[in-house]
């Protein structure tokens, strides 16, 4: 352990003889590659920094809960808002349309009269009761001005006894007055229940997908002023179906027990989606096996150059062989502990700001004087492995830099477009 020690000491002070003895040796050059892993693994501790992290970080299941939790409160929330500001808005509403309906009707009730006089005597009897038949509401001595000057059909005569909501005495007044029977009305009505019907046979299969009965749906067209015809034929101008309009609305429309049941399905999948160890196991798992893989991963990232490095080397007349080469470049990676805190993750969310960013900082710093030191000592390295100066061995490094991030894709390029054109 001692001398091993002693050894690694020598090679970071870039002692020429101790590199030139490991070289000529197999034991050496296995001690070199023995120094790599080790050096290697060192670095790579710094992946462990990140364990308080994936300690503390909400698994997807916490975020998926805090998530629901957070969109209920905000909901109800805009929920309160919303009802107090309709409620302002509404009581506001009210008072204004009060306030402007009484001040037209005391300035402009004679103008209005004088108007509708004017209709009634120059827009003609057809109007006036078209005029009225589109309306929600009319008063019996308004139907019976208008069907004294124009006779009804029975259907017309129907819609006009339910807008004025108009007794039984009354009823009988203005039917003989239109000279329409009992029976024709009877007629009339069984008439338009039966197409009624008919129309809510069409949109049943929207009713269906709604879960909602024929009274709620009733209630909503009152609301509405509509029939089911006027539905259906609103449906029919968007060239689409009632199940498909149900499905949508359905799909837009879900209640919070419906919400509830969506969320705790897509909560059970997420659950089933967990590693069998766990979320946070798992990541602690995962963090070793970065540290494993560390030296893989650093030999991968330089294996190409180190290849370029070694024919680059060898055409300007270099004697090592390829274990040497090896070993060489294994050997310079001995300042590489330093790059331990660059491996360290953020970890602002764990330690306190100051702290973290010193962490980082100082990583950095130490991580570049790392890559300072591998670079002299690679510097040292191949001349000794291959028996050149120092500044040939620099033109070496330098020359295997052009070729490998200049030469090279400028050749990629030429030849891509050689072959495309």
């Amino acid at each position: 352990m001692k001398n091993a020690i002693r050894t690694y000491s020598q090679i970071l002070q870039l002692r020429g003889e101790t590199i030139h003895g490991l070289l000529q040796s197999d034991q050496g050059i296995a001690f070199a590659m023995k120094l790599f892993l080790i050096v290697s693994l060192i670095a790579g501790l710094g992946f462990w920094f990140g364990v308080p992290a994936a300690l503390r970080t909400p698994t997807t299941v916490e975020r998926f809960d805090q998530f629901v939790t957070e969109a209920r409160e905000t909901v109800a929330v805009a929920v309160a808002a919303a009802e107090s500001a309709i409620a302002t808005v509404q009581g506001e509403y009210e008072k204004a349309v009060a306030t402007v309906t009484a001040e037209f009707e005391r300035r402009f009730s004679g103008v209005t009269e004088m108007f509708n006089q004017l209709a009634a005597r120059f827009g003609g009897a057809q109007a006036q009761l078209d005029q009225l038949l589109a309306r929600t509401s009319a008063t019996v001595a308004e139907v019976e001005a208008t069907v004294a000057r124009v006779k009804p059909t029975p259907e017309q005569m129907d819609r006009l006894l339910r807008i004025a909501k108009a007794t039984e005495p009354e009823t009988e007044r203005l039917l003989a007055l239109a000279g329409i029977t009992p029976s024709e009305i009877a007629a009339a009505r069984q008439d338009a229940q039966a197409q009624a019907d008919a129309a809510m046979a069409e949109l049943q299969p929207m009713l269906d997908r709604l879960d909602m009965t024929r009274a709620q749906f009733d209630a909503i067209l009152t609301q509405l002023s509509a029939t089911p015809e006027q539905v259906n034929n609103w449906i029919a101008s968007l060239s689409t179906t009632p199940e498909w309009v149900g499905d949508l609305l359905a799909a837009i429309s879900a209640t919070p027990d419906r919400l509830n049941e969506l969320a705790a399905q897509i909560r059970e999948e997420l659950v089933k989606m967990e590693p069998p160890l766990g979320e946070r196991p798992s990541r602690i798992v995962r963090l070793g096996g970065q540290w494993v893989a560390s030296p893989l991963h650093y030999a991968a990232d330089w294996m190409l150059f180190v290849l370029a490095l070694l024919v680059v080397a060898k055409s300007v007349g270099g004697k090592a062989t390829l274990t040497q080469h090896l070993g060489a470049v294994a050997l310079s990676a001995a300042p590489a502990v330093l790059f331990l805190f660059a491996y360290a993750p953020d970890m602002t969310n764990v330690l306190p700001l100051p702290t973290a960013a010193a962490i980082h900082y100082t990583g950095r710093i130490l991580a570049f004087v790392g890559v300072v030191w591998c670079s002299v000592l690679l510097l040292k390295t191949v001349s000794v492995a291959h028996g050149m100066g120092m500044w040939k061995s620099a033109g070496v490094l330098v020359l295997t830099w052009i070729a490998l991030y200049v030469l090279l894709p400028l050749a990629t390029l030429f030849a891509s477009g050689f072959l495309l054109g």
